[in-house]
């Protein structure tokens, strides 16, 4: 039900994604340039690696993601109107070798051991099953390769701890190389490696 939910809330906010994320960003003390390059810096992609983006909402990371690979990058996300973004985006700006689709961060729609980064940005806290997103993100990433997740922290995220609770869905053929808050703890990214 849950996913149900923020596919029909990203719909709506599909249009006034961008520029609603830069001017919180701006209002919080940093850029999404910032944030992104931060992210993508920890995902530490190689030149040729495949990435897989679960929630890759209006495509923000694609231009970060050439600065250091040319191979395939393939987007995922639930909201049809913030793929379509994200496509027109493609388009423009002619990124070359991305492919887009419609899905479930819980069921990927990929073969085991098939991308050599994967990310999962935003909201996995309200997934319907963030642990199932965890674990089919480890499934298709290659052995010894990385899986980046970060996500928007609130107030009340940290009062609830609900900032850790990724941290308690990290499956056992993973292990954490890192955990750490960004911007005054608006943010959390974790690093995992596939054993």
């Amino acid at each position: 039900m849950r996913n149900i939910i923020q596919k029909v809330l990203y719909n709506v906010y599909a249009p006034y994604y961008d520029l609603v994320e830069e001017r919180f960003a701006r209002r919080m003390g940093f850029s999404e340039e910032k944030l992104r390059s931060e992210i993508v810096t920890s995902m530490r992609i190689e030149e040729n690696n495949n990435v897989l983006e679960v929630c890759i909402g209006t495509g923000g990371n694609i231009p970060y993601y050439r600065r250091y690979t040319s191979g395939l990058i393939v987007g995922i996300d639930i909201s049809d109107k913030m793929l379509k973004t994200c496509k027109e985006k493609v388009v423009r700006y002619g990124w070359g070798s991305v492919e887009l689709m419609l899905g479930c961060a819980e069921y990927l729609p990929f073969k085991d051991n098939m991308f050599d980064r994967v990310l999962i940005g935003g909201a996995i806290s309200w997934f319907t099953n963030p642990r199932k997103a965890v674990e089919e993100a480890v499934r298709v990433v290659k052995r010894n390769s990385i899986v980046v997740i970060y996500d928007q922290v609130l107030r009340i995220d940290l009062m609830l701890q609900r900032d850790k609770m990724v941290l308690n869905s990290i499956p056992q053929g993973a292990a954490v190389l890192n955990f750490r808050y960004l911007f005054d703890k608006h943010f959390y990214i974790i690093e995992l490696k596939k054993k």
